[in-house]
């Protein structure tokens, strides 16, 4: 009793309160309007659209998770992550309308665990992925902004991911109907006076520019400066003989109905698609990195991860400072041979991902785990990878770049693990087994060659003499 006499009224009733209000639920991934066959039901959403909660094992044990009323015990003391999706606080039966949400819950625990930044999807990488890509966080102080005005918006339209408008490329024949009847013509008013504003301002740059001019001539240090025209100066006339010269530059006209309905850029066609667009061949081409497949539906981040680098470096106990960070384990959904199409399918901490590209080791021929099925491998087929970078695309779902990991990487994690047990090059092809013959490189013996050097006054490590230390 006296400790709930010390504690405010407000604060004595937060802390016997229950939860009383949930997020509002997001809206579920735009699916692809062109596709004939539909998701299954059962198919794990391309993010979360429910809050996830979760609550001590004390409390589980009572049923107790915040809520309105208790949960079942049968049916959350049963799995080993106690996670929660609530639909409905109060269904039409009175009662909380509830599912597992470990399908999300774990996913976010497994990426979190890769200590990978969110990445801006990038136009100018190659696209077989045979050199590194370019990353750039996208929590950078000139692209993670909102809140712009109205001149910041023209001259950062490049660097921004949040518009007002619509990306016209993603947009259906009948939505973009839609929004010309409307949204566009009702502003018709609006654009006139928008043009009015663009005369003064371009009518005002060119007499400054010509007192300057005059200046310079005369040999006159300081120039005149014009007072600025005033948009209810420009009639109705020039207005409208403005207008008909722009339909002769798409461009300028491009870029002046953008800024006046905060369009999102749109990246020009190849010389391919030159014919059926012909409007738009003689666009410049846009630096933004959502040119190509519009803007992302959510942040550029999606909420999954709050890193704004990876330049770290992971300190070994025995072997000290590595040049790369430590490999993750990732199994073969579909082979390149295993249905339709000759792209391989890897899961990755939850997300599925292209196999490695290139001249790899997964990619050379004769390996059979990136080739075919084979149902005799206890819990599927699996391989080491690196994570290279991670975006999310326009539809908020996680993309992930990967390449095959370094034979000395596969060890080291193997020995953390326990399982370094066999060569370093255990699976290489026929045609490389006699030089992998030649240096067995097992864990035993490469944990041997740091603990017993023969030669101590040639250390195999690097000691503290050699960063300039005494």
């Amino acid at each position: 009793m006296a400790s709930s006499r010390g504690v405010s009224p407000g604060g004595a009733l937060l802390r016997t309160s229950r939860m009383f209000s949930l997020p509002p639920v997001i809206p579920p991934p735009p699916g692809n309007k062109l596709q004939m066959i539909s998701e299954r039901a059962s198919a794990t959403e391309a993010y979360p659209t429910h809050q996830v909660l979760t609550t001590f094992e004390s409390s589980r044990s009572r049923g107790d998770w915040g809520l309105k009323r208790p949960l079942p015990l049968k049916s959350t003391t049963g799995t080993t992550y106690p996670m929660v999706k609530v639909k409905e606080m109060d269904s039409l039966e009175q009662i909380t309308d509830f599912t597992s949400g470990t399908q999300h819950g774990l996913t976010l625990k497994k990426f979190q665990a890769l200590n990978i930044p969110i990445s801006t999807p990038s136009e100018i990488s190659d696209p077989s992925r045979l050199f590194r890509p370019v990353q750039r966080s996208v929590f950078e102080a000139d692209t993670d902004v909102t809140a712009f005005s109205t001149d910041e918006q023209i001259q950062e339209a490049e660097k921004r991911w949040k518009f007002s408008g619509p990306w016209l490329a993603g947009m259906t024949p009948g939505e973009f109907k839609d929004y010309l009847a409307k949204t566009v013509r009702p502003k018709r008013a609006e654009f006139r006076k928008f043009i009015q504003k663009k005369i003064a301002a371009q009518k005002t740059e060119a007499a400054n520019r010509e007192l300057q001019e005059t200046a310079a001539l005369r040999g006159d240090a300081v120039a005149e400066t014009q007072e600025p025209f005033k948009p209810e100066s420009i009639t109705d006339d020039e207005v409208t003989e403005y207008l008909r010269r722009l339909r002769n530059d798409n461009q300028v006209l491009y870029d002046l109905v953008g800024q006046f309905l905060d369009l999102a850029p749109l990246k020009p066609p190849q010389a391919a698609e030159a014919r059926q667009h012909s409007l738009m061949v003689n666009l410049r081409a846009t630096d933004s990195p959502y040119g190509g497949r519009g803007p992302p539906i959510t942040h550029p981040s999606a909420g999954i991860s709050y890193l704004r680098t990876a330049a770290y470096l992971n300190n070994h106990p025995i072997y000290g400072p590595q040049k790369s960070h430590p490999p993750v384990q990732a199994r073969v959904l579909k082979p390149r041979k295993g249905g339709l199409g000759n792209d391989a399918k890897i899961g990755v901490a939850g997300f599925v991902a292209d196999g490695p590209l290139g001249t790899s080791h997964s990619n050379l021929r004769g390996n059979t785990v990136m080739d075919k099925f084979d149902p005799s491998i206890e819990g599927g087929a699996k391989l080491w990878v690196n994570v290279d970078k991670a975006t999310v695309d326009s539809t908020g779902r996680v993309q992930l770049t990967v390449s095959d990991a370094k034979a000395t990487d596969v060890l080291i994690a193997k020995e953390l693990i326990g399982e370094a047990r066999e060569p370093i090059f255990g699976s290489a092809p026929k045609r490389q087994e006699k030089i992998f013959k030649k240096i067995p490189m097992t864990a035993a013996r490469l944990r041997g060659r740091y603990e017993n050097s023969d030669s101590p006054s040639s250390p195999t490590m690097s000691g503290s003499s050699g960063y300039g230390l005494r």
